[in-house]
């Protein structure tokens, strides 16, 4: 048998075969149609459109033919291809090349061939259109020439110009994407439904440390260990269910190395963009592992600054206050200009690194809010008070106007005010003089609205996209002449969506602008949470404060803000002093620097001692909100908590509270139940004689105690998220332990009751026996420092 040779240009006219990509692909009516005609046209059993490849012919169309290919070297097309004429043996069995060759000798039996060359676009022979036979026949010209022109049909749709050119582009197209998608440093890749790469870039084999023999068409479940596929798989399982997902994720790279990713996973839609239709999903992966590096150098940062920059400026801004009211006696004008410069800017300083930490706060999820029932018009009233004064340097009026006084929400008060604070702020600034804000309260279809009106020039259209931007400034002006840190909007903003509500404006170009906030309206009987009181009456007598103290120059401060306000005061620098003096002396309240060494066994002292034991403290910090966490885990009392740079009229507030408050303090009982009518009885039959802080999820109640000090929890068990006996973990940290009252819809079983110190089912008990064991429990000999701080009323 004589096999067939490759011609010279075996390289190029692969190629050309290859690049007309047809190998391997499904059936077309366009040849299939041709060799019906050829099979009729010349009376044979098989004809085909045979394509030869490297090591094989493959037929593009067949009949009277089951195979799909054969080996190249017994083919006989092999030889066709050789020439630009037809091929033709008559009689295959008395022809030496093929006498042998088991296409002739075996099944298929082939005694007449005739083969015409097909030609690609570059004119390289590609295959052939072949007729073949079981019987001896001959073979005229005139077949040959028909057989040609059948051939040539072929070849032209082959060579079909605009398939050409199409194929063409998308292989250029596919070899550009690759190139650009290897330069980029991200994880791209795409999957089919079974999660097989059917494409990937650089970046994916260099993170798994494999090739792209070794990625391609494999599933990820093949490439990494069971531990690691499990998530990625949950993944991959929900985007092809048609849901977007991102998540991050750990590479361990050969060296040890880990790299984070942020990886985000889209589907991929046949003929419609539905579930029943995803083919595949993209993946695409960004490497944040120095995005995290730098988020950790910022936190850090940032809790320098609060530290390094507070402390100092406690002692600018409160000395330069002292000197601003006259302590050091009566300063020239011109120095008092000076003074006053130097104050406006310091309050401007401090604003800025305030508004730098609450807008990190917020981001890094730290900023805990407290959400009560609170009472809109006097939460707006408060704020607005607090800005008269700056309201009138700019000779601007305020006007509240609030029909309804009743209107409540749930929202955070002290971060409300600062919202409020933050727009009568801006309108105060861009009001002409003698001009005025207006301050609406107004129940709207969605809840209740609070209107911040002014008359000031506008907003330009061109900065209405920015506005609740950072740092955003109409113009770069604005910063200097107003004075404004550019973060106001944008905190303001971000607290009212935390709290659950909306936040948006209204302006015309030199007709002022209005700015506004809804909240849902809080429709339940229990009352709002009151407001804390503007003003506090001094006590009759000079109270004398212990101020405990590291720093000695705001220790003076200190003394000279409480001397000023009627305080008799003692400073001491460090913990022993503290203690021998605050056991030895007769004070009405001290307060602490958190950062003076052995502060805590210092108060734990306190504390212990009976002479001291209710002795009021006022805790100072840079970062007081670390501060609880440390403390209030070990349940020191603190009766309030102070932010340095210390506010002058915040600390004599603080303290006149604190000395008021000595004798007939509330028991703080916090309240873990869901349902808001069982909060409100509870509290009526305690009515006011002890304070109650609820909690309607255990994930909040679990903030509460690492936050806050407690006499009691009443603990509700059905909670929806999980049961209430959960809680317990946590609180058996707590040191002391406050007494539980498990007040709950069912019964539980004993090993579970034994955690509580009472068990109350609540349609068995009635509000004399509510109120019976709550006075129990917070008269135990645990609690004995309560007994003077109860006095309840009896009540059915």
């Amino acid at each position: 048998m004589l096999e067939p040779i490759k011609p010279q240009e075996e390289l190029a006219r692969v190629t050309e075969l290859h690049d007309l990509c047809v190998l391997d692909t499904a059936p077309e009516e366009r040849f299939d149609r041709l060799t019906r005609i050829a099979q009729r046209l010349f009376g044979v059993n098989i004809a085909l459109v045979s394509l030869i490849d490297h090591d094989r012919q493959w037929f593009k169309s067949r009949q009277g033919l089951d195979d799909l290919e054969t080996p190249r070297n017994i083919s006989f097309c092999g030889h066709a291809i050789l020439s630009d004429a037809p091929l033709v043996v008559e009689d295959a069995s008395v022809d030496p090349r093929f006498a042998d060759n088991p296409l002739v000798t075996g099944p298929l039996g082939i005694r007449f061939y005739a083969g015409m060359p097909l030609q690609g676009p570059k004119g390289y022979r590609v295959g052939t259109l072949c007729l073949i036979d079981q019987k001896p026949r001959p073979f005229t010209p005139e077949d040959a020439a028909a057989l040609r022109d059948l051939a040539a049909v072929v070849s032209d749709q082959l060579a079909n110009k605009e398939l050409s050119q199409a194929v063409k582009s998308a292989k250029e197209s596919e070899s550009r994407l690759r190139q650009i998608t290897d330069t980029v440093p991200a994880l791209i890749a795409y999957r089919d439904r079974d999660q097989r790469f059917i494409f990937h870039n650089k970046a994916y084999e260099e993170i798994l440390d494999l090739d792209f023999e070794q990625i391609h068409g494999r599933t990820v479940a093949e490439l990494i260990s069971p531990q690691a596929y499990g998530p990625v798989h949950d993944k991959a399982d929900e985007v092809l269910r048609g849901c977007p997902v991102r998540f991050e994720r750990t590479y361990v790279k050969r060296n040890g190395e880990n790299r984070i990713y942020d990886i985000q996973y889209f589907p991929s839609y046949g003929d419609g963009a539905d579930a029943a239709n995803i083919i595949g999903f993209f993946s695409l992966g960004a490497d944040i592992t120095e995005l995290k590096r730098i988020d950790r150098m910022k936190t850090e940062f940032i809790s320098t600054v609060s530290h390094e920059l507070r402390t100092p400026l406690t002692s600018i801004r409160g000395s330069l206050g002292l000197v601003l009211g006259g302590v050091a006696g009566e300063l020239p004008e011109a120095a008092k200009s000076l003074v006053d410069i130097a104050n406006k800017n310091c309050e401007r300083l401090i604003r800025l690194i305030n508004d730098i930490l609450d807008s990190e706060k917020i981001e890094s999820g730290k900023m805990h809010l407290e959400l009560t029932v609170v009472n809109m018009a006097q939460l707006v009233q408060q704020a607005m008070a607090a800005h008269e004064g700056f309201a009138g340097q700019h000779g601007v009026k305020l006007v509240l106007h609030a029909p309804d006084t009743s209107l409540q929400a749930s929202a955070d008060s002290d971060r409300l005010v600062q919202v409020v604070t933050n727009l009568l702020s801006n309108a105060v600034k861009f009001s002409p003089p003698d001009g005025m804000v207006t301050v609406n309260v107004l129940r709207v279809p969605q809840g209740v609205r609070v209107e911040v009106v002014d008359c000031g020039p506008g907003i330009p259209d061109g900065f209405r996209d920015r506005i609740f931007q950072k740092f955003s400034q109409a113009d770069a002006s604005d910063s200097r002449e107003k004075g404004g840190t550019g973060l106001g909007l944008n905190i303001s903003q971000a607290l009212v969506h935390k709290m659950g509500g909306q936040i948006g404006f209204a302006s015309s170009a030199g007709a002022g602008s209005t700015f506004f906030f809804e909240f849902p309206e809080w429709r339940n009987p229990q009352p709002a949470v009151p407001l804390p009181p503007c003003d506090v009456q001094p006590v009759p007598r000079r109270p004398c404060i212990l101020i405990c103290e590291s720093d000695a120059d705001v220790a003076l401060l200190i003394s000279m803000m409480l001397e000023k306000a009627g305080f008799e005061s003692e400073m001491v620098h460090g913990a022993p002093q503290a203690l021998e003096r605050a056991l030895r002396g007769s004070f009405d309240a001290l307060t602490v620097d958190l950062n003076l060494q052995g502060s805590a066994s210092f108060i734990n002292a306190v504390r212990g001692d009976e002479r001291t034991r209710h002795l009021p403290v006022v805790a100072i910090s840079a970062m007081p909100g670390e501060g609880r966490l440390q403390f209030n885990q070990k349940l020191l009392t603190v009766s309030d908590w102070l932010e340095k740079p210390i506010d002058e009229s915040r600390l004599v507030l603080s303290v006149r509270r604190a000395v008021a408050g000595t004798k007939g303090a509330k028991a703080r009982i916090l309240h873990v139940e869901d349902d808001p009518d069982i909060q409100s009885i509870v509290a009526a039959v305690v009515q006011d004689s002890a304070e109650f802080e609820f909690s309607a999820t255990l994930s909040d109640a679990r903030v509460q105690l690492r936050e806050n000090s407690f006499d009691l929890i009443l603990l509700d068990l059905a909670l929806g998220e999980d049961s209430g006996w959960s809680l317990f973990e946590d609180i058996d940290k707590l040191q002391p332990r406050p007494p539980v009252i498990v007040f709950s819809a069912s019964d539980e079983d004993p090993t579970q009751r034994k955690k509580a110190d009472a068990v109350l089912v609540k349609s068995n008990t009635s509000n004399t026996e509510l109120l019976n064991a709550i006075q129990r429990a917070l008269l135990t000999p645990e609690n004995a420092g309560n007994s003077g701080r109860i006095h309840f009323k009896n009540q059915d």
